[in-house]
């Protein structure tokens, strides 16, 4: 597992416990602000077997990718990075549509990160696959930044919580596979028939600390290094939160891993329209606040240059969780003073409407100001 603190490059994996929730699309635009702010990014295409990250780009499937790469030997890695249209943005198509792309074994996920590894650039985003097959899990697990994306209902929040269960399991796995009696512990509990039977992290690691205190002291220094985010994709208000907010809770309680929030995005039907467009949202609709919204993690991300690690003023609020719902509060009353004062516009005298307009936007330059004092200490040299 890559500590991207410490890495100038910077790998991000993006998956989701479910498909649906727009996670190809918020990787596809996570990656144009990235390289649009002046950094040189690569987007992967690594949900084999359902690739379409070429589709949100406006890219034809007609180029050689992942799927070209692993299938034979005649292609270098570099042969098949794309150019895109977008400044300092490059592509790796996914599957390609080649017969077998989704199954590849632990060899190829080796030799596909290890020249990943070999690549000259600031940002690596790996687009990944829904759900919790082992390939989606290996490459989430090549790095301790990775972003989780949900949407602000139950069942989502339950697969994101299953997710991250079954990817450390599969860490613990690994960090155990030449300890036997860890081992035989560790495969002993998949073998137990009942749903959700396998306990969470903390009692895992309870049991291991009664066979090997020194292991599972390294267990832990190994776990807490690993600091996904999470993204809560196509909410309607910032009440929203509080259903994420129990997830936060159920992974701080059975988990014992660091979890933040890198933000919340608003439900909009220019998204639908963007990929009917075969657009990306940052160049079709630059000025909705869904757009914003994206370029304000964006923006996160690069002021950190310890990402996954964020430097938040705690002495203003709990959490990153509670950033973001200040944050997604100042939205909703940015577009709300919006929507209002098209409405007024009409029934007002031109001197009024100027009147009303500029105490309107007085009060979202404060909220604005706000939400800068709070968001980062001061931005930090990428």
């Amino acid at each position: 597992m890559i500590r991207c603190e410490s890495s100038y490059r910077k790998i991000i994996p993006i998956a989701s416990g479910k498909g649906g929730v727009g996670k190809t699309v918020l990787a596809a635009n996570l990656g144009i602000a990235l390289g649009k702010a002046g950094f040189r990014t690569i987007l992967v295409d690594l949900d084999l077997g359902g690739s379409n990250l070429h589709s949100v780009l406006g890219i034809k499937n007609k180029f050689p990718g992942i799927g070209n790469f692993i299938s034979g030997k005649t292609l270098s890695f570099k042969e098949i990075i794309l150019r895109t249209e977008y400044p300092n943005l490059f592509f790796i198509p996914g599957d390609v549509l080649v017969p077998g792309a989704a199954d590849i074994n632990y060899l190829q996920r080796k030799r596909i990160l290890d020249n990943l590894l070999k690549l000259e650039t600031d940002y690596i985003l790996l687009d990944l696959g829904s759900g919790t097959h082992s390939s989606t899990l290996d490459f989430f697990l090549s790095s301790n930044a990775g972003i989780l994306v949900a949407v602000p209902q139950v069942p989502s929040i339950l697969n994101t919580y299953s997710f991250l269960k079954n990817a450390l399991f599969r860490l613990l796995s690994r960090i155990f596979a030449k300890q036997k009696e860890i081992s035989e512990y560790l495969k002993s509990l998949q073998k137990e028939a009942q749903p959700n039977s396998i306990p969470g992290t903390g009692k895992i690691l309870q049991e291991i600390e009664r066979m090997n205190p020194e292991a599972c002291a390294t267990a832990k220094q190994i776990l807490q290094a690993f600091k996904p985010h999470l993204i809560v994709n196509m909410a309607k208000h910032p009440d929203d939160l509080a259903i994420v907010e129990s997830l936060r809770n159920l992974v701080q309680k059975n988990l014992e891993i660091p979890f933040g929030c890198l933000g919340i995005v608003f439900r909009d039907d220019q998204v639908h329209e963007s990929i009917e467009q075969m657009r990306p949202l940052l160049h079709l609709a630059p000025e909705r606040l869904v757009s914003k919204q994206i370029l304000r993690m964006a923006e996160k991300i690069l002021q950190s240059k310890n990402f996954p690690d964020l430097p938040l003023d705690l002495s203003q609020y709990k959490d990153s969780f509670e950033l973001a719902e200040i944050e997604a509060h100042y939205d909703l009353a940015e577009t709300t003073s919006t929507e209002n004062g098209k409405k007024q516009e009409e029934a007002l005298t031109p001197e009024e409407f100027l009147t009303v307009l500029t105490a309107q936007q007085k009060k979202i330059n404060e909220l604005q100001g706000t939400i800068r004092m709070l968001t980062l200490r001061g931005r930090q040299e990428p």
